[in-house]
């Protein structure tokens, strides 16, 4: 599965071993991607579950000086916690360590990484389309990025060998890699993941308000499809929302619209626009599934 010509990690380290950094060192150990790896989790909660799973072979709350062994730094913690976190990590990186990161929001990190304080460090974007309504390492698995889609979102200033480095780790865990600007980014998953994980939350929400929120206990499989992401980590993506909210809002604002269109049609009992309204969108969703 190894990328060709992909150089294991003497050491490589992780911050935050939740399903996403818990699931990367399950797979750079089987791997053999990294000959050590050192992990960094501020929850005490997760350390006796990392250590009985063995993620990692040194582990520690806080970053302190055995980052500098690494060559490669993992930050999977909430977008929100990555300024802390960088500001935590600097005094201890090696001026040669690569960073990189998951998160699924890009350009508020992509712009920390240009500023003046920060643009020595050798760093490069990236976010795995891959996860779970689960989270902890507990969740962690195996192969949780093979034939996941995986991209990075480098500045006009990465290093291309950077660029190289990390997309050959990830296809290495088989990952499908790919470019893409962070603005770009960002506006596009506001729109096909961070808005339906908000709508999955308020749907839920919006059932358990009504005057008959024992309906939960009824419901089939398709509102426990629909809603599977409600279970998601309420922290986290209260963090997504406010770090892309401009883009998000946007969206909103979209949907709204799409329901006022679908809400006008019902109160006029206009048949033919609500058809025409459900058929437009299944031809959308149709050619996305073929």
């Amino acid at each position: 599965m190894s990328a060709s010509g992909f150089k294991p990690f003497e050491t490589l380290a992780i911050v935050g071993l939740g399903l996403i950094g818990g699931s990367f060192a399950k797979d750079v150990r089987r791997l053999g991607l990294a000959q050590r790896i050192i992990g960094y989790e501020n929850n005490p909660e997760y350390h006796t579950e990392i250590s009985n799973r063995e993620l990692v072979d040194y582990l520690s709350a806080e970053p302190d000086a055995k980052l500098a062994e690494a060559e490669l730094v993992l930050l999977a913690v909430p977008v929100k916690a990555l300024s802390q976190v960088l500001s935590q990590i600097r005094p201890f990186l090696s001026a040669s360590a690569i960073v990189t990161d998951v998160g699924s929001v890009k350009s508020p990190l992509v712009k920390i990484m240009i500023s003046p304080e920060y643009s020595d460090i050798r760093f490069v974007g990236g976010h795995p389309i891959a996860g779970s309504e689960h989270f902890g390492p507990g969740a962690a698995q195996v192969n949780l990025f093979a034939g996941k889609r995986f991209i990075l979102t480098p500045s006009e200033n990465t290093d291309p060998k950077l660029i190289s480095i990390v997309s050959a780790l990830w296809k290495s865990l088989g990952a499908e890699v790919s470019e893409m600007d962070a603005d770009s980014h960002d506006k596009m998953f506001a729109s096909v993941s961070h808005l339906p994980h908000l709508l999955a939350y308020a749907s839920i929400q919006a059932i358990a308000n009504s005057e008959t929120p024992d309906a939960l206990k009824h419901s089939g499989a398709g509102l426990k499809d629909f809603s599977r992401i409600a279970s998601s980590s309420p922290e986290m993506w209260a963090d997504i929302f406010l770090e892309n909210q401009d883009n998000l809002l946007k969206r909103m604002k979209t949907f709204t619209a799409a329901m006022t269109e679908l809400e006008d049609a019902m109160q006029k009992n206009d048949k033919e626009k609500l058809i025409e309204l459900l058929t437009q969108a299944k031809k959308e969703r149709d050619r996305w599934m073929t």
